[in-house]
């Protein structure tokens, strides 16, 4: 099924379902990793998953720009305890080739000064490019915390 694209007035070809299982591969490829960064306490790793220039919405802050200022945004998390990440997709969906959002849910696990865990469970709502790479990486994305 073909489309004319809003902005550019050019006919392009709808996502496929094809297209929505090459994103979710992806994205469940980034899930995964970012897991394990946070796991091994790798800021440097974590913030690989983000494009250069991502924004970034942490709830309750101001927007983190690019890559090197959400790597710090995660290693300051790693410092004041985060020590664990569970992801799960909700909902993926192509916008096209190589474009992709995602609806989440999470738990960030946190230890706290007195040596116990709390769990904070969130939303997230995140768009996805595949860069030249091969690789998907979150390009603009926002969190919540929910009760």
């Amino acid at each position: 099924m073909e489309f004319t694209h809003p902005e550019t007035n050019r006919t392009e070809l709808a996502p496929s379902a094809e297209q929505d299982d090459i994103a979710r591969a992806g994205i469940r490829a980034f899930n995964e990793a970012a897991m394990a960064a946070t796991r091994s306490q790798d800021a440097a790793a974590k913030a690989s998953l983000w494009t250069e220039n991502a924004r970034f919405l942490p709830p309750g802050q101001e927007m983190v720009t690019g890559r090197a200022a959400v790597q710090a945004f995660w290693q300051s998390g790693f410092d004041r305890g985060v020590y664990d990440l569970v992801l799960e997709s909700v909902e993926v969906t192509s916008l096209g080739d190589g474009v992709a959002y995602e609806i989440g849910r999470s738990i960030t696990r946190v230890r706290t000064a007195d040596g116990s865990s709390i769990d904070l469970p969130g939303n997230s709502l995140c768009t996805f490019r595949r860069e030249d790479d091969g690789v998907w990486r979150a390009d603009v994305d926002i969190f919540n915390a929910r009760q």
